[in-house]
């Protein structure tokens, strides 16, 4: 048997430990460990509904004691992106004095980026992801951002072609 393997996370040579016999995947090492534990618990969600059912009741127990614990937590240690976030606010509501919002409009802070208004005007438009500089947060994690740009020219060549309407 051989007394040495490579680790599946680190991919090192390593000496297996004699009391694993021959299940031994991952080395010792902090993060190897770290894997081998979210890989164990995934599987385990994936293929006992009990467990999962169990793991679902301990989250929303979490929840339901947290209330707005965490992200005053994170407010509190991250006083940089709070003060950031203050003046940024300040800012779009500048703008919204200046270009008032209808009243069928949300607010600023929605649950759903999509609206019933139409934003842009139809015609032709390449999508390309949005790049935010580093360091910069966005808060919802669900959004779409792209950029559009406008192509002319491009349009009477697939006015034509059926395949493209």
């Amino acid at each position: 048997m051989a007394k040495y393997f490579y680790c599946c996370h680190c991919k090192r040579w390593t000496k297996k430990n004699p009391r694993l016999k021959s299940r031994q995947r991952y080395c010792g090492l902090r993060d190897c460990q770290q894997v081998r534990k979210n890989d164990h618990e995934r599987e385990r969600l994936k293929n006992d509904p009990e467990y999962y059912a169990k793991r679902k009741a301990q989250k929303a127990d979490w929840q339901k004691k947290q209330q707005g614990i965490y992200q005053r937590t994170y407010r509190e240690n991250h006083l940089d992106y709070l003060e950031q976030n203050r003046l940024l606010q300040r800012l779009r509501y500048q703008g919204l004095k200046t270009h008032p919002v209808p009243v069928s409009e949300p607010k600023i802070v929605k649950t759903d980026g999509l609206t019933s208004v139409m934003p842009i005007t139809a015609g032709l438009y390449e999508i390309k992801p949005y790049k935010t500089h580093p360091g910069k947060k966005i808060v919802k994690t669900d959004a779409l951002i792209v950029a559009l740009s406008i192509h002319s020219g491009f349009q009477e060549g697939l006015a034509g072609n059926p395949a493209f309407l």
